[in-house]
């Protein structure tokens, strides 16, 4: 090939290639001809988007302010218009302002959200349509934002059953068909993920109820509260962790006294003391006021007992930890029993003495209340290291009913009479 002809191809391929480029430069800029709409539309319809969940935080934080008012104002016992007055002035806090066509709507009860008919709950929903920069320019319409907050009252007692064990599953144990309706709360210190069980047909009216770990309430159990439930909540004190246990009398009063079905201690009634190897009652008996000291034995009461006392209070105690006793009040017994009102004691119907040996981890020592209509005590049931079984239905008139307090609780249903 010859030098002139080797110029002429790399003209030509010079041509070419301009007559590429032009092509691409014509391409390109069509395409981006047509991109441009949709580039601006995403960027604008972007403003938009930013704009509306702006809206939609502020909105929320006006919900807020105003469901915690409005909440405050249904704990008072505020009337319905009070409610919603507190409703707006919470919601103004936060940047309300009806002239900028914001909407409050007040419920109380909540009509929804979390707590759906509760009574010490209020929810609050505030909107307003919210106009659209660049999709309004293209003729739609302003979009309706809204925010919702439901607040609520909770309680922090007074507890009247209390589970001090840390670990224990079903810490508090309400199983069966039992029906307990307490005056107050129930509180478990347990960390399980079931430190309150609420399972079977049971029915449990507490408030508040509270747990450090988490409430179960399972199958076709009812749990009943005026305020949330409060698991993972904050472990409660032992109300009785600095009482001084009574000593005297020292020396034993009574051996293995036995009360028996054809014996009367009515006139005159039993005797405050120390009884030595256990008190067993099966007949009529009347405690006098005072502190019975158990060392080392059980408390009975039989099925066919009835006793009767005012002012008194059962300790159980032993030289040995393992030798402490237990209570046990059978189905069947009529028993009315009130607490000390007063001294190291007041208040107390059944204290088991601390350092009572547990009986086992998995399976511990129980004391065992089997009530009925015919058994009617009041005052505390203080057994800080073992288990207490209580059967029956409950019923609570505040400080009245019993007060348990152990390192496990039980509820089962009463045991039928025969």
């Amino acid at each position: 090939m010859g030098r002139e002809q080797a110029k002429g191809h790399a003209l030509a391929w010079r041509k070419r290639a301009g007559r590429i480029w032009r092509d691409q430069a014509a391409g390109a800029l069509a395409l981006a001809g047509l991109l441009l709409p949709v580039i601006i539309g995403f960027a604008g319809l972007g403003v938009d988007l930013t704009h509306w969940y702006s809206q939609r935080r502020a909105m929320q934080n006006m919900a807020d302010g105003a469901a915690i008012a409005a909440t405050h104002a249904v704990m008072a016992g505020a009337s319905d218009d009070a409610i919603a007055d507190a409703a707006e002035s919470g919601a103004s806090q936060n940047g309300w302002d009806a002239a900028q066509g914001f909407t409050v709507q007040t419920f109380a009860p909540p009509q929804g959200g979390l707590y759906p008919g509760l009574v010490r709950a209020a929810e609050v929903r505030i909107g307003r349509p919210v106009p659209l920069y660049f999709l309004g320019a293209l003729g739609m319409d302003p979009v309706n934002v809204t925010a919702r907050a439901t607040g609520a009252g909770v309680d922090n007692g007074p507890q009247c059953v209390i589970a001090l064990d840390h670990t224990a599953d079903r810490a508090v144990n309400f199983t069966g068909s039992s029906v307990v309706n307490l005056g107050c709360g129930v509180a478990s210190n347990s960390s399980s993920s079931e430190a309150i069980y609420v399972g079977g047909n049971a029915t449990l009216t507490a408030n508040p109820a509270q747990a450090f770990g988490d409430i179960f309430v399972g199958n076709s159990a009812t749990l009943v509260t005026q305020s949330p439930v409060q698991p993972y909540s904050q472990r409660v004190d032992d109300p009785y962790d600095d009482r001084i246990m009574p000593v005297s009398p020292a020396s034993c009063t009574y051996n293995n006294f036995w009360a028996q079905v054809g014996d009367d201690y009515t006139s005159p009634p039993m005797q405050p003391g120390r009884y030595c190897g256990g008190l067993r009652i099966s007949g009529p008996a009347d405690l006098a006021p005072g502190v019975y000291i158990v060392d080392d034995g059980d408390f009975e009461i039989g099925s066919q007992a009835v006793v009767t006392g005012d002012e008194v209070t059962i300790v159980l105690t032993a030289d040995a930890p393992d030798d402490v006793g237990n209570v046990t009040i059978n189905g069947g017994a009529e028993v009315t029993l009130t607490p000390t009102t007063s001294g190291e004691m007041a208040g107390i119907l059944f204290y088991q003495d601390p350092n009572a040996d547990p009986g086992g981890t998995n399976s511990l020592s129980e004391s065992h209340f089997n009530g009925n209509a015919l058994v009617n005590l009041t005052g505390a049931l203080y057994f800080p290291e073992r288990q207490v079984e209580y059967g029956g239905s409950g019923s609570a008139a505040g400080a009245t009913w019993l007060h348990v307090v152990a390192r496990r609780g039980k509820f089962t249903p009463a045991p039928r009479r025969r």
